[in-house]
């Protein structure tokens, strides 16, 4: 978890500024670190069934009694595992969240420390000085399929936050054919088929993400109503007369003017009278600090990876229109702050 400072220390470090608060950063960098390497290590896996005694973890993980108790006693301090005498386990936040189940981040974490940020330590000053870097994420995980492996397993986990509030607040009605685009991992359109019975999708997306798509609506057990289209949103057919789609965290890796042209390939491929729900962090969204320390963050992110950046709510809404639909809906989640629903309906 996140390094909380005592009262105290928030009024030396931060208040009367009579020490470096950096160290806060440091910590909470290295702290990542730690918890994706004890993903990969599979510690809290292995704590899964309940608490372990130093040497049975350290077997269960194939490493280093000595070695493993610092990373553990590091872990401990951070929320992540608690140590009582010899045995160890893990905190209920790690059990909810880092154990492998419909609630799993890790591989998003893991995501970030394998890949994201090695793409950040090449690329970060050169985007900063250029405007952008060299090649995008996106070109970079298609040298190594591996990576795109590894990175929509990385988007799954993120979704899976995001997911339940998600489903719970578009109620699609009596739509029976949903459009993802750019669906990858697919689990929105599994989920929404989970909770419409009636209703059937498409993930449309390329090669390396549609292989993870069909496991996860295995998974969800939609597979029978759940079927790939392999393509190039931009320049291949997306089929036509679905009731809905989705466009789910894709407008943030274009420009406007591509963004523009995929929304109205969108509304071609919908029939009349259905609809569009867009789903992404928008620009100057966020009502609390913590959600604009998050768009901030991913603002800079986009740069780096992708010479992108957040587009806002009122930019998307025209382009909307501009596709031919009528004036968009927004819901903000509360589960992830600055992520924001819209929806709109093609004008007839």
């Amino acid at each position: 978890m996140p390094v909380v400072p005592t009262a105290l220390e928030r009024v030396v470090l931060l208040g009367l500024n009579r020490g470096p608060g950096a160290t806060l950063d440091l910590v909470g960098a290295a702290g990542a670190r730690a918890v994706a390497t004890a993903i990969d290590l599979g510690v809290f896996e292995a704590l899964r069934d309940g608490p372990l005694s130093l040497p049975e973890l350290a077997r269960a993980t194939g490493t280093d009694e000595a070695g493993l108790s610092v990373l553990v006693g590091f872990l401990d301090r951070l929320g992540y595992v608690t140590r009582h005498r010899d045995l160890v386990e893990n905190t209920p936040m790690t059990t909810r969240w880092l154990v492998a189940g419909e609630t799993d981040v890790g591989p998003w974490l893991t995501f970030w420390n394998d890949l994201v940020f090695a793409f950040w330590d090449a690329h970060l000053e050169t985007a900063v000085r250029e405007g952008a870097p060299p090649q995008t994420i996106y070109e970079w995980f298609d040298e190594d399929p591996e990576r795109w492996r590894a990175a929509q397993s990385g988007f799954l986990g993120a979704a899976r936050v995001v997911v339940p509030e998600f489903v719970r607040r578009t109620d699609l009605g009596s739509a029976h054919h949903l459009l993802d685009v750019g669906g990858g991992h697919g689990l929105f359109a599994a989920a929404f088929c989970r909770a419409h019975p009636g209703l059937r999708a498409t993930v449309f997306d390329r090669v390396p993400a549609l292989d993870l798509a069909r496991e996860v609506a295995a998974a969800v057990g939609v597979s029978d109503r759940v079927q790939s289209r392999e393509g190039d949103y931009f320049r291949d057919d997306l089929g036509s007369g679905y009731d809905v789609a989705l466009v789910c965290n894709v407008l943030h890796a274009h420009t406007a003017d591509e963004n523009r042209r995929l929304l109205a390939r969108v509304a071609d491929a919908i029939a009349l009278d259905g609809e569009v729900v867009v789903l992404d962090q928008f620009g100057g969204s966020a009502p609390t600090s913590l959600g604009q320390t998050a768009l901030a963050f991913e603002d800079l992110n986009y740069l780096v990876t992708l010479g992108g950046h957040t587009h806002d709510a009122a930019d998307v809404s025209e382009w909307l229109t501009d596709a031919g639909f009528g004036p968009p809906a927004r819901t903000d989640l509360r589960t992830v702050p600055g992520v924001s629903v819209l929806r709109a309906r093609r004008a007839a």
